[in-house]
């Protein structure tokens, strides 16, 4: 079954200089098959890193199902927060963000969690 859960990671956050940086691991029985790696800016969370391990090229299958269940959880995250746009500049890791209702502006992804979620005013 898959848990996604937050890991102290100080290699993502030297990688990208920033000690608010947070890493959300996705493992199925203790085996990591994949992270998220964002930081929080006001109501903004900028994506630094995402990777799905042992996928191919085309998202498919497991890996689909890893790659959604990590956007989901960061959306839940985000949403929790407060925060209600996800940002990336990070171009290596824009064709697996594609996948899932980001729009391209210049140089970044972006998504617009108000226009994906009704947020509850309960």
């Amino acid at each position: 079954m898959l848990k996604i859960s937050p890991k102290n990671d100080n290699f993502i956050i030297e990688k990208y200089n920033n000690e608010n940086a947070v890493v959300l691991m996705c493992d199925d029985d203790g085996v990591e098959k994949g992270y998220i790696a964002f930081a929080q800016n006001g109501y903004i969370i900028d994506i630094l890193d995402f990777e799905v391990y042992y996928r191919e090229k085309e998202l498919k299958g497991e890996s689909y199902i890893i790659a959604d269940t990590l956007i989901k959880s960061l959306c839940s995250y985000s949403l929790n927060h407060s925060c209600f746009y996800l940002e990336c500049s990070n171009e290596e890791i824009f064709d697996l963000l594609k996948n899932f209702a980001f729009a391209q502006n210049d140089n970044k992804l972006t998504s617009n969690l108000q226009q994906l979620f009704k947020v509850c005013k309960n």
